[in-house]
């Protein structure tokens, strides 16, 4: 497990740089799938009350990468197989969809938005940064859902996002590479830019499906790994649980 070292926070109001931090280390590895969050540490290492870091973990549990255990404590999310082939597979539909409504709806404030989010991609890929590349990148996926007019995909859509950045992270691990190639996306913005649609969804879901097996073999790796921690999380509860009676 990599050591786990906060840096200290001058404005203790600041909520939204602890959620930051906390995300850093959740997407570096830092806090790892299944591991509990120690309050009082990361509160001691930020120098920041307890109060805006629980707001911050609310927020985070809120997103769906931490998780709150009655009597337990909060933890970051355990991640199995079987969530990334939900995740992925739902992914696959949901861009097939967005590229279809979006693709009328292409003008040149498309195009110019596709190429500044390519870059911002390439530049956070350039800088080695894995959490701003992550966040790029779903940026760069996520224009095509925020284009296609349809309010319902698009909650759908951010309802995802927050378990991709896991799972992109976890791609990154798996792969022992910071980030991903700088060229990654250049076929998925070009075809997003030319006229064949049905071109721009074979790839989309062909990017997606790009070295599947590998995260899955990651995860399952994890599962073997966590088990026996949840499973004494779970036995916590159950003694910290107040008599019913």
């Amino acid at each position: 497990m990599a050591k786990l070292d906060f840096s200290p926070i001058a404005d203790t109001t600041r909520r939204a740089e602890i959620v930051a931090l906390l995300k850093r280390a959740i997407l570096t590895g830092q806090l790892e799938p299944g591991q509990k969050l120690n309050e009082l540490r990361i509160a001691e290492q930020m120098r920041v009350s307890r109060a805006p870091l629980r707001e911050a973990m609310r927020e985070l549990v809120q997103e769906g990468i931490l998780t709150s255990i009655p009597y337990a404590g909060t933890f970051v999310i355990d991640v199995t197989a079987k969530d990334i082939d939900d995740a992925y597979s739902l992914n696959k539909v949901l861009d097939e969809f967005a590229i279809e409504r979006t693709w009328p709806l292409r003008d040149q404030r498309f195009f110019d938005e596709l190429d500044r989010r390519h870059e911002a991609v390439k530049q956070a890929t350039r800088d080695l940064n894995t959490t701003r590349q992550i966040e790029t990148a779903l940026q760069l996926h996520g224009l095509i859902h925020e284009w296609a007019g349809n309010s319902v995909l698009l909650e759908t859509w951010q309802r995802l996002t927050s378990r991709l950045q896991m799972y992109f992270a976890l791609h990154q691990r798996a792969r022992k590479e910071p980030v991903p190639a700088e060229d990654l996306h250049e076929t998925y913005v070009r075809l997003l830019k030319g006229a064949d649609m049905r071109a721009a969804q074979r790839h989309a879901s062909e990017h997606i499906d790009g070295d599947f097996e590998q995260l899955l073999a990651y995860a399952q790796g994890l599962e073997q790994r966590t088990s026996k921690g949840a499973g004494a999380n779970r036995a916590v509860a159950a003694r910290n649980r107040p008599d019913d009676g």
